[in-house]
C-alpha cells in the first residue's frame, strides 16, 4: 500500500479496526492519514484518532494542522445523540481532502455491517467515493459454520440471494466466496481501475486456517481480485497470510 492510497472499507468482521491500523501503520512508515466515513462510524471510535476534525469545519487549513501535529485525523460529520452514530463526510467533502492533502492516505469506511463479521450490501451502499484507488472486502473468520441468519449476518436475505443458499443453511467458504467476488456483493461500486484485496479477518479465532485458506483459493477464481489476506487485525501481527495466483 502506498503513501497517497485511497482505500475503501466494505463488509463486515472488523472494518473499523482495520481502518485504524492501518492508518497507525502508516503513521509508523513516516507517512501521514486521514480516516473517515461515507456513511456513519461509532461516535466512541472518535477517539481511535490522535486527532478530531468536524466535517463542518474542515478546511485545507484545519486538516493540514492536524496532520502536521498528529500525522493522523479522523474527519467525520455531526454525532447523532440518540443512536451515538456520527454522520460520514459528503462526497464533495471527500474529493477536497483529496486535493487537500494529495500525498497522504485516506482510509475510507464505506457501508456498515451493525457489527456483524458478514453481509451484503443494501441498494443505496457502499459509497465509494470515484478517487479510491483500493478497495477491501471484509469478512470474520467466525462467521464459518454460523447459521446464516440476522443473529450472524448483516442482511442475511441478501447473502442467500447472491450466493444461492437458503436462509438457516451453515456458511461455507463457497457462500463467503460467492458474496465477496459478487458484482453486487463485495464487488459492488468498485470504481474503474481500483484494485481489489479482500481481507479475512480474525482467522485467529479458527482452530484450522483451512476455511479460510477454502475461501481465499475460491475468491482468487475471480479475475479482479488481486489477492487474499488472512489476517488478525487485532492482533501483535496482523497479517497471517498474504494468498496470490
Amino acid at each position: 500500500m502506498t503513501g497517497d492510497e485511497v482505500v475503501a472499507l466494505v463488509g463486515g468482521g472488523g472494518k473499523t479496526t482495520a481502518m485504524f491500523r492501518l492508518a497507525r501503520e502508516m503513521v509508523e512508515q513516516g507517512g501521514g492519514a486521514i480516516t473517515t466515513t461515507t456513511t456513519r462510524i461509532f461516535a466512541a471510535q472518535i477517539a481511535l484518532s490522535p486527532a478530531h476534525v468536524p466535517a463542518a469545519d474542515a478546511t485545507r487549513e484545519r486538516v493540514s494542522a492536524a496532520l502536521a501535529a498528529h500525522r493522523q485525523v479522523l474527519v467525520i460529520g455531526p454525532t447523532n445523540a440518540s443512536d451515538g452514530k456520527a454522520d460520514g463526510v459528503s462526497l464533495d467533502l471527500f474529493r477536497r481532502l483529496r486535493n487537500w492533502c494529495p500525498g497522504v492516505c485516506i482510509l475510507n469506511e464505506a457501508d456498515g455491517s451493525r457489527m456483524r463479521p458478514f453481509k451484503a450490501p443494501a441498494e443505496h451502499e457502499p459509497v465509494i467515493p470515484p478517487e479510491t484507488t483500493l478497495v477491501v472486502p471484509l469478512v470474520g473468520a467466525d462467521v464459518f459454520g454460523k447459521t446464516l441468519d440476522a443473529e450472524h449476518v448483516h442482511r442475511p436475505e441478501l447473502v442467500s440471494a447472491l450466493s444461492g443458499a437458503p436462509m438457516g443453511t451453515p456458511i461455507t467458504p463457497e457462500i463467503v466466496a460467492r458474496v465477496l467476488t459478487h458484482p453486487e456483493g463485495g464487488r459492488k461500486n468498485v470504481p474503474a481501475g481500483a484494485r481489489v484485496v479482500a481481507l479475512i479477518n480474525k482467522v485467529e479465532s479458527l482452530p484450522d486456517r483451512k476455511p479460510a485458506r477454502e475461501t481465499a483459493e475460491r475468491l482468487l477464481r475471480e479475475p479482479a481480485i488481486r489477492s487474499v489476506v488472512l489476517a488478525a487485525v487485532r492482533g501483535n501481527e496482523p497479517v497471517l497470510e498474504v494468498c496470490s495466483r
